[in-house]
């Protein structure tokens, strides 16, 4: 499970990356493509900006599941704790 001060930090990546302006609500259940219409090239920069933000590395395989600000959070999450491991 990720902090809600972690969802927050990957929302205002995802916001800056995608350049989704700020009357936008982002949460934790927002649909990163159907609901804040990010498409696949913007798609990609958000990945990008959420690995270099946090210093982690997203996984080819891992990007399909990554559909929703929380599954970003979960993901930085998990990738932070496996370093600290």
């Amino acid at each position: 499970m990720s902090s809600p001060s972690l969802v927050a930090e990957v929302a205002d990546a995802v916001r800056s990356a995608a350049k989704i302006p700020s009357n936008v609500a982002i949460t934790d259940n927002s649909r990163l493509i159907d609901d804040l219409n990010i498409d696949s090239l913007d798609l990609v920069g958000v990945l990008l900006q959420i690995q270099d933000h946090f210093d982690i590395v997203i996984d080819d395989d891992a990007v399909p599941t990554l559909s929703t600000v929380s599954d970003l959070a979960r993901y930085v999450a998990q990738q932070r704790g496996a370093a600290a491991a």
